[in-house]
């Protein structure tokens, strides 16, 4: 190893142990740091967040071709009715249905728009697959359930009427779940650990580099150039107390004490 690389070594081994040694001095800062932002984030997810209840029904599509109309295989059925599910989607979502829906719901004694309806209702499926799921998340268990199967016996219901087809089936009802979906409280303290935890070391570097307190000697005399003149020592008050209460050192005025 020629000496350019022994210096590069050494250097970065000051860097590391300068780095090490900013985090032991502001450890405290990036302790208390991390536990306030972990404890913040406990209490909104556990009393400032609204939990939200998930519930969820599953339509079939299965299309059923009039003996008047030109026979399809099985095949070309199915992608048929995939496809279908698109349009269904926006059909479920539409003003026409959800219209009904909220109507519906407010004679079970749940009152809630149309619009609001629309924002708790997540549709899905699999690829390739003639079942979509209608999931809703709301504030009540009971109210998630009756929105879901509300909505998919309005939909099976209408879409008689607007495509002029008989091909939905309902596959599973829709129950309330006790269990909320959100706020996840373990995700957001870990979430909130990992923040904290950042800040942290932010304000550690932060501190240091405002400290402009001289604790190195080798500040003055290599950095400053300056000539050291002297070195004075503090002295802890107890044992300040414990030399004056032994007569090695007598106090004098104001507190001031003398050797």
């Amino acid at each position: 190893m020629n000496e350019a690389d022994s210096q590069r070594d050494s250097l970065r081994f000051s860097d590391i142990g300068e780095v090490l040694g900013i985090l032991r001095k502001r450890k405290n800062v990036i302790i208390w740091t991390t536990v306030i932002c972990a404890v913040l984030t406990l209490f909104v997810s556990l009393f400032v967040i609204t939990p939200k209840y998930s519930s969820s029904t599953d339509i079939l599509v299965n299309r059923k071709v009039d003996n008047s109309r030109e026979q399809i295989n099985a095949q070309g059925q199915i992608q048929a009715d995939v496809q279908m599910i698109s349009t269904y989607k926006d059909i479920i979502t539409s003003p026409t249905i959800l219209n009904t829906v909220s109507g519906r719901l407010a004679d079970k004694g749940y009152h809630i728009s149309a619009g609001a309806i629309r924002k708790c209702i997540s549709i899905s499926n699999q690829q390739n697959s003639q079942v979509f799921t209608v999931a809703v998340k709301a504030k009540n268990p009971q109210l998630a359930a009756a929105i879901a199967n509300t909505t998919a016996d309005v939909f099976k219901t209408k879409v008689k009427k607007i495509m002029s087809i008989n091909n939905v089936s309902i596959l599973s009802k829709a129950v309330a779940n006790s269990s909320p979906v959100s706020p996840k409280v373990g995700l957001n303290t870990i979430i909130g650990i990992v923040i904290g935890l950042v800040l942290g070391l932010i304000l550690a570097f932060v501190s240091n580099e405002l400290d402009w307190t001289i604790t190195d000697e080798s500040f003055i005399t290599d950095d400053l150039e300056l000539n050291n003149l002297g070195i004075v020592s503090e002295i802890p008050a107890s044992k300040v107390k414990k030399l004056i209460s032994t007569g090695r050192i007598t106090s004098r005025g104001s507190g001031k004490r003398r050797v």
